[in-house]
């Protein structure tokens, strides 16, 4: 009988994080166990997003400890999406764990405060913290639904291309679900400002993402 050698990576860090971001869906249960139960059923239910309107919930903490475990999460995937589809970087391990963390925080956070100061000229506050809480919240649910997909691709199986292709389209097919069920209710708002909707959706939806990854790699 031949022994095959296996190369075995170290996720000793990993570990460590995936139980931090358990820890931060523990302590957001903790803070309202019905705004969290809500929470899961975003997908079934608008409750979460419609009794929103009723008091700001985005820059509350537990909408902020939601934020901090979406970054920590999709961050994760996309270390997995790297290696995965080896694009080269100069930065490996948790260094480059830390590095897409780091640059798709900044990213959230600038997103959010020009779209607030965008809100705050054309004077449509209320709109715009409406929408805001609206992706925020559904981006963070993704957080949530990536999680186990990571577990799986680190402790179980070995994580395939296509497998990983498929994933990101799905992903991208529900976020735009979800920006354009927002425009759709808005609709005529939006015909109002149509050249700024085009700069906005051209500035902020899309040209992060490729700064993102320019950044990255």
């Amino acid at each position: 009988m031949e022994f095959i050698t296996r190369e075995i990576t170290s996720t000793n860090w990993i570990t460590i994080l995936i139980i931090g971001t358990l820890l931060l869906l523990a302590i957001a249960k903790k803070i309202n166990a019905v705004w969290f139960s809500d929470f899961l059923m975003l997908l079934t239910s608008n409750k979460y997003i419609i009794s929103s309107q009723k008091t700001n919930r985005l820059s509350s903490f537990f909408n902020i400890v939601l934020i901090v475990f979406q970054v920590l999460s999709v961050s994760l995937f996309l270390y997995l999406c790297l290696g995965v589809f080896d694009i080269e970087v100069e930065s490996h391990g948790m260094i480059l764990y830390f590095k897409i963390t780091i640059i798709y925080t900044v990213i959230v956070v600038c997103k959010i405060l020009i779209e607030k100061i965008v809100g705050a000229i054309f004077s449509i506050d209320t709109i715009i913290d409406e929408y805001l809480f609206y992706k925020v919240s559904y981006r963070n649910f993704i957080g949530v639904v990536l999680l186990p997909i990571n577990i799986i691709f680190i402790y179980a199986l070995l994580p395939f291309q296509t497998v990983f292709l498929i994933l990101l389209i799905v992903l991208v097919v529900l976020n735009s679900i979800v920006l354009i069920s927002f425009y759709k209710k808005n609709e005529n708002i939006i015909l109002n400002y149509l050249f700024y909707f085009i700069l906005y959706l051209c500035a902020l939806e899309i040209a992060p993402y490729f700064i993102l990854y320019k950044l990255i790699s």
